[in-house]
């Protein structure tokens, strides 16, 4: 420990989650003001049963099944090591990040003008923020697929201001014709909100908790780590779903999914070719991922393209979703597990050239992830680089935006 507390100025410990949309990681983060990036001190990913799911209530089931299964093993496994990493190390904090299909996030602009100048002040601001939260307010209460569904606001923010249509971080007390507020809404299903409070009460109870959309952090960590300051399509690829964010002039203005992922095709193959689910997965966490095809009779293999097919169909439905009259960007940045890189490259890239009519730029964002926050800082230590990228973003997020005056989480 430094002198006179230092140590606890500059660092911190944390207990971040990840509830994907068919797994539930949980991990130790260290995290050090001076450092550019945090040290993973442990982590456990705990999938959900790889099975036939009849339903997205058999689903999160299975969902809330792996997450009391991780916090199990973090309180055996993961404590320990963190007292061998650090016998006085206090967790401070926990952070949960939670994928589609079981968050949404929504996001309002509203826009003021004059003809002439005026001031802009904080009461200002606040009026449009307040409008900009009732618009959010009442999406949520008439669409027709969520308005069903139990949900709790996570976290809320002011994503951008624009003066002038300039981005600006503080423009009060400045002149302008024309004021934007962006703001945006994280929501989560209400059964895995209270498991997860659930956690935090039985196991961290003086811990803080944090929950945001995974969506939300993607575009946050990537905007910073790739320099993505304009328009972009995120597309996150996990288990069960495939998630997209429409980002405008730097800002995440839509999301939207489909509740099919790897597990979704690999269930689909498995009933095809009667090989085990687990193989049917392998399938497709290789550098070539059609090569199985090879194999199968004319029959079989006319359905597994089939399969391919309506997912690729699939997405580009979503790519007509852009929450407004323009087309996708034409820029991009995939993330999906290392391994199946490969596969839906090319699956997406059918998707977005089918919705754009040209050809689209796709950035596999994993490889380039792994090397900006441990690869490049741990090249002098034997440490073994991980290869979840989902537990590198979650921790990169939560190294970086602890006083990110961005968001309030709720």
């Amino acid at each position: 420990m430094s002198l006179f507390g230092l140590k606890s100025l500059s660092s911190r410990y944390g207990v971040v989650i990840d509830i994907g949309s068919g797994s539930v990681l949980v991990s130790i983060i260290h995290s050090d003001n001076s450092l550019p990036h945090p040290t993973i001190v442990w982590s456990h990913r705990e999938h959900a049963p790889l099975k036939n799911i009849d339903s997205l209530e058999q689903s999160s089931k299975a969902v809330i099944t792996a997450l009391v299964n991780a916090s199990m093993i973090l309180e055996a496994e993961g404590r320990k090591v963190l007292h061998e990493y650090d016998h006085g190390a206090k967790l401070t904090d926990m952070q949960c990040s939670i994928s589609a299909p079981w968050s949404y996030t929504v996001t309002k602009n509203i826009n003021y003008k004059q003809d002439g100048l005026f001031s802009v002040t904080e009461d200002l601001i606040e009026d449009l923020t307040i409008t900009a939260q009732d618009k959010i307010n009442a999406e949520l209460k008439e669409t027709s697929n969520l308005s069903e569904l139990g949900l709790s606001l996570v976290a809320k923010g002011t994503m951008d201001l624009l003066v002038n249509g300039y981005h600006i971080n503080n423009p009060v007390k400045g002149k302008a014709k024309e004021l934007s507020v962006v703001l945006t809404n994280a929501v989560a299903h209400d059964y895995l909100v209270n498991a997860v409070d659930e956690l935090r009460d039985k196991l961290f109870p003086n811990v803080e908790s944090k929950k945001i959309s995974f969506i939300l952090m993607l575009h946050s960590v990537t905007k910073e780590l790739l320099n993505q300051a304009y328009d972009v399509c995120l597309v996150d690829v996990t288990y069960e779903a495939t998630e997209i964010g429409i980002v405008r002039d730097g800002s995440l203005q839509y999301s939207t999914h489909a509740s099919f992922g790897s597990f979704s095709i690999a269930r689909e193959i498995s009933a095809i070719t009667g090989v085990p689910l687990h193989e049917a997965l392998g399938y497709l966490h290789t550098e070539k991922p059609y090569s199985f095809m090879q194999k199968l009779n004319k029959a079989q293999h006319d359905e597994v393209e089939a399969v391919f097919e309506s997912y690729t169909q699939k997405i580009t439905n979503l790519f007509h979703e852009t929450g407004d009259e323009l087309s996708i960007p034409k820029k991009i940045s995939l993330h999906s597990d290392l391994d199946s890189e490969t596969l839906f490259l090319d699956l997406i890239e059918k998707a977005a050239r089918r919705c754009l009519k040209s050809d689209p730029s796709v950035t596999t964002i994993s490889k380039e992830i792994i090397k900006q926050t441990y690869t490049e800082s741990t090249k002098e230590s034997k440490i073994k680089t991980p290869t979840d990228t989902a537990l590198l973003l979650s921790a990169q997020f939560f190294h970086k935006h602890n006083k990110s005056q961005s968001f309030q989480y709720l």
